[in-house]
């Protein structure tokens, strides 16, 4: 286990010595959880001015979005362009240099809205590798350690277990143990929550996201089912996909769900993913399926803002082991579904992209001085931490 590397508000020395102020692009990605308080950080470091244009709904909640302007510290021009991979996919992408097809948006999409423009018809850069990944695991609890990438620790991202919109009353609470049997039989009867033999034909069924999340892994090794070792290879999991009468349901498709099937084989970054392991892409997808109206009951693991997301739609917050999520209980210790949140690229990139690394370092700082509440807790509010994802809290 390691300790993490901790940056605290204003520690954190940026060098700026024979950096050129040309433009320089950064290419981030990561973290869906996390990405609305990356992306409030990015326009709180760059001075009046900036421009911003975004695929979706909203810039916090883009999946894309392509941010020019200045730095306010050290006047340093750049265009930040953001896609939201899964934090496993970010580390995978920055350690080993993989480009990312049509993800990225071309620098020649319109922004001439300002601060807030949303791109109707999108253009994407043909291939770009990204250089800067948020991620809410450490690199040695995924199946992608090596090549070693450099870490920032910004803060803590918090997690929650959640019921879909139509879930029954009597589904309170998760466990380890629980966990364990629910996401490796996918579904388990209500009656081991309620222990009334009348629920025995009552279903709960596991929901969740696909292999490249920082959620999902946070949430498997905090429930044991995944067990930390080095170069772990991943649990095997039985997840359900819930579909109406036009396909899968998304924030692009929403609606009654009428039937569900076991998620289908999938192939992710060259790896293939059997019957049932693999699962959403999308932090806000799996949060607009659970507050649909359902003939299905599902459980869940999310992200502080998809939680609000579902929780807005009507769905219901379970407690983990008996504790229900508050800032307190994560800061003071008897929540422990949480993890620290990283900003990581590749320890060669001061001497590639001097104004780059100095960029990156200022957006690391920025987000430390940040009100994270709506995704999770500042640094120097936590009078707990722990060595390692999943491993124990101790004060």
């Amino acid at each position: 286990m390691k300790a993490p590397k901790i940056l605290l508000a204003g520690l954190l020395a940026i060098s700026t010595v024979g950096v050129a102020q040309a433009q320089t692009t950064v290419y981030l990605t990561g973290s869906t959880a996390f990405r609305t308080a990356t992306q409030n950080a990015i326009l709180d470091m760059l001075s009046p001015g900036y421009s911003v244009g975004f695929v979706g709904s909203s810039y916090a909640g883009a999946g894309a979005a392509i941010i020019s302007g200045t730095t306010k510290s050290n006047s340093i021009p750049v265009t930040f362009k953001t896609y939201w991979s899964g934090s496993l996919a970010g580390i995978q992408t920055v350690s080993e240099q993989m480009p990312i097809a049509n993800s990225f948006l071309s620098s020649t999409n319109s922004t001439s809205g300002g601060t807030n423009t949303a791109i109707a018809s999108p253009g994407y850069d043909a291939s770009d590798i990204p250089t800067v990944t948020m991620a809410d695991s450490f690199q040695d609890t995924t199946q992608y350690p090596t090549p070693t990438l450099s870490a920032q620790t910004v803060g803590v991202v918090d997690f929650t277990f959640v019921k879909n919109k139509t879930a029954p009353a009597g589904l309170t609470n998760m466990t380890p143990l629980l966990a364990q049997a629910l996401w490796s039989a996918g579904s388990l009867p209500l009656s081991m929550w309620t222990g009334d033999t009348n629920d025995a034909t009552n279903l709960i069924y596991a929901i969740g996201r696909n292999p490249d999340s920082g959620t999902r892994n946070t949430a498997f090794l905090e429930t044991g089912i995944q067990s930390y070792v080095s170069s772990l290879t991943p649990a095997v999991v039985v997840q359900y996909a819930p579909t109406n009468a036009t396909g899968r349901v998304t924030a692009k498709n929403t609606g009654n769900i009428t039937s569900q099937g076991v998620w289908p084989p999938e192939t992710i970054d060259n790896i293939a993913f059997p019957l049932g392991d693999s699962g959403y892409s999308s932090g806000g997808d799996l949060a607009t399926a659970m507050g649909q109206t359902s003939s299905f009951n599902y459980v869940t693991y999310l992200g502080l803002s998809d939680a609000s997301t579902a929780l807005g739609l009507g769905a219901t917050e379970i407690a983990y082991t008996g504790t229900y999520f508050s800032h307190g209980a994560v800061e003071n210790g008897p929540y422990t579904f949480w993890s620290y949140e990283q900003l990581d690229y590749l320890p060669t990139y001061a001497t590639t992209d001097a104004n780059g690394y100095t960029v990156a370092n200022l957006l690391a700082q920025t987000i430390a001085n940040e009100n994270l509440s709506g995704v999770g807790e500042s640094l120097t509010s936590m009078n707990v931490s722990r060595a390692e994802d999943g491993q124990p809290v101790t004060p």
